[in-house]
């Protein structure tokens, strides 16, 4: 049995006052044609398949419209919810989607662990995997806390919880396949970010409770883990088995450069532990990366004014499509005419200038972004953390407090917003 994995479709996102709406829909259309080409017969999405907790009509449009086409294709499948997803807004329509072959998991319930066991068949109506759904664990759902304990214990404790959750839902799972007499798949799902995954300017900085990341050790022994958040495709284990697909289509311009990708992943061949039946043939691996299209072109040019307005100069543009740019320009002296230049440049083509950032070449780079200019760039983390390096002079121990305190306040904030949704 093919299974595909994807996530971060983020449905209703609008990029600097640019709709996505005709890319997601040229993406699922191409997603459907590959469903159909592959005989994929599950699809699993590892969270944010919306970009907010009240998406646009036309975005749940298109979310029920997937799980018609799909269920026409005898495609099964799963969700679970991600933090830009509203737990209520995925729950309204959770029983409904149930008799179309879809399951939706919005939200961790440890009493409730059953719920996230979710057998995934063949055509012959036989379990084929089984699937751990684990959406992403917002720390009022799987922890309870404990007064007086410091932010090291805090820390401890949630990790603890989140390992806890996911041996449960894996237990459960190992105990259903041994009552099916030949054991099958376990893959497991997760939203969240892992030591030593490479994020990208799209992607929110998740706060799960205060930790900034998990290590693997807190995963059972799955089969394959079907990751989501991370917007950049890649594996975080030596097997490949334990990976993000990454988003469908670039949600910043710093995501480019990189192929766009889904994971399909053939469940017998998870099963066989890398079993060769003939030792002359190509070895064929359970995990197959497929390349998606780039449905919206997109350039991102830095340099000097002379150098970016030469680079815009070369630009190859097709001419039924819009191309978008983003130019940061490198100079040490203050340029009144950058933004006039660049419009001159791109005159009559068809390009569409939608950010442009100036940066001094004596200003070193950011530890995770290029430096930015205005403050409609910056994150709230972003502008705290100047704040602290700029703006105070505090010793490391009170950086510490500082930032657990802002953490702490960014969780609550969160919560908040969810509960209102």
């Amino acid at each position: 049995m093919k299974i595909l994995h994807t996530s971060d479709w983020h449905l209703g996102q609008h990029f600097m006052g640019k709709s996505r709406r005709d890319e997601h829909e040229a993406f699922i259309k191409w997603l459907l044609a590959l469903i159909k080409q592959e005989s994929i017969g599950a699809m699993i999405i590892a969270g944010d398949v919306f970009d907010t907790g009240a998406p646009p009509s036309y975005a749940r449009e298109m979310y029920h419209q997937l799980v018609l086409d799909l269920k026409a294709l005898d495609c099964q499948l799963v969700i679970v919810g991600g933090n830009h997803d509203s737990v209520s807004m995925l729950n309204e329509s959770k029983s409904l989607l149930s008799y179309l072959g879809t399951h939706v998991l919005a939200s961790a319930t440890p009493d409730a662990l059953d719920s996230h066991v979710v057998p995934l068949f063949n055509e012959q109506g036989e379990v084929a995997t089984w699937v751990c759904a684990v959406p992403y664990l917002r720390p009022r759902d799987v922890m309870t806390s404990i007064q007086g304990q410091s932010e090291q214990e805090k820390k401890q404790s949630l990790m603890q919880q989140i390992a806890g959750f996911y041996q449960g839902v894996f237990a459960l799972a190992e105990k259903k396949n041994q009552a099916l007499g030949q054991p099958v798949p376990i893959i497991g799902t997760g939203h969240l970010t892992t030591m030593g995954g490479q994020v990208s300017e799209s992607v929110r900085d998740l706060y799960v409770g205060t930790l900034e990341a998990l290590p693997t050790s807190v995963f059972p022994a799955f089969d394959y883990l079907a990751l989501g958040h991370i917007h950049r495709a890649q594996a975080i284990n030596s097997s490949g088995r334990y990976r993000y697909s990454g988003s469908p289509i670039p949600l910043s311009f710093d995501e480019l450069g990189r192929d766009k990708s889904l994971v399909i992943i053939d469940s017998e061949l998870l099963s066989e532990d890398g079993f060769i039946d003939d030792l002359f043939s190509e070895p064929v691996g359970p995990v197959r990366l497929v390349t998606i299209p780039n449905f919206q072109p997109m350039l991102s040019l830095k340099g000097s004014l002379d150098e970016v307005l030469k680079s815009v100069a070369e630009i190859e543009v097709q001419a039924d499509k819009t191309l978008w740019l983003e130019v940061t320009v490198v100079a040490d002296d203050y340029l009144s005419d950058v933004q006039k230049r660049l419009m001159e440049a791109i005159e009559e083509r068809p390009i569409e200038l939608l950010r442009v950032m100036r940066k001094r070449s004596d200003v070193p780079a950011s530890s995770t972004f290029e430096q930015r200019q205005t403050l409609s760039e910056l994150t709230v983390a972003d502008v705290f953390q100047q704040s602290l390096t700029s703006a105070m002079t505090l010793d490391e121990e009170e950086t510490k407090q500082l930032t657990s305190l802002f953490e702490s306040c960014l969780v609550e904030m969160e919560e908040s917003k969810e509960s209102d949704v």
